[in-house]
């Protein structure tokens, strides 16, 4: 499955819906759209994972870059991440504990919007 990506604002965030498999192109693609988003002056972003499939390393590392830079324009960015195959790596790896992770879109609305974005 090919690595599908779109965006859409919802209340005060920009949502990137990840879908398929995201490898080192699709980390590209990602971080090329966020980079626009700053540059609009967005600031809080919510990537969800839900329809994600794999992860390789280097979107990892993307994946924490964009936390940076977030924060660096004195924004903010969650992941939401069911369990499964994603949700495996990033609890081994405790991504958690450097972004925020929730189970579901819904969890994130409902507990972590205000937290986040300040």
């Amino acid at each position: 499955m090919q690595f599908l990506l779109n965006t859409q604002k919802k209340n005060g965030f920009v949502v990137f819906n990840l879908a398929g498999n995201l490898n080192w192109e699709g980390a590209r693609k990602l971080s090329e759209v966020f980079n626009e988003e700053l540059g609009r002056g967005e600031k809080h972003f919510l990537l969800n994972l839900e329809a994600l499939k794999t992860i390789a390393s280097y979107s990892l590392s993307t994946i924490l870059k964009l936390s940076y830079l977030a924060k660096k324009q004195d924004g903010s960015i969650a992941i939401v991440c069911p369990e499964g195959n994603v949700w495996d790596v990033f609890y081994v790896l405790e991504i958690g504990k450097v972004v925020p992770l929730f189970p579901s879109e819904e969890k994130f609305w409902e507990q972590g919007k205000n937290a986040i974005a300040k």
